[in-house]
């Protein structure tokens, strides 16, 4: 199986956030920055809903548009 990444937000601009089917039913948020997996807490994004992955990485995408630090 190939791998499969989507950016989230819905508008034109490069997203730092994408989610990325990491198994079965398994998403991963991956930051385009430096390719690796997002973190939060301490805790990698990985293994998510797709539903989830796509909420969350949208919310990053949108904090970071704002000038918020997206990872507090």
């Amino acid at each position: 199986m190939g791998e499969l990444i989507l950016t989230c937000d819905r508008s034109d601009e490069l997203q730092r956030y994408e989610i990325r089917r990491d198994g079965p039913d398994r998403w991963t948020i991956v930051d385009t920055l430096t390719s690796l997996p997002a973190a939060s807490n301490g805790r990698d994004l990985i293994g998510l809903t797709q539903v989830d992955a796509r909420d969350i990485a949208d919310e990053l995408n949108r904090s970071l548009a704002e000038g918020r630090d997206p990872l507090i």
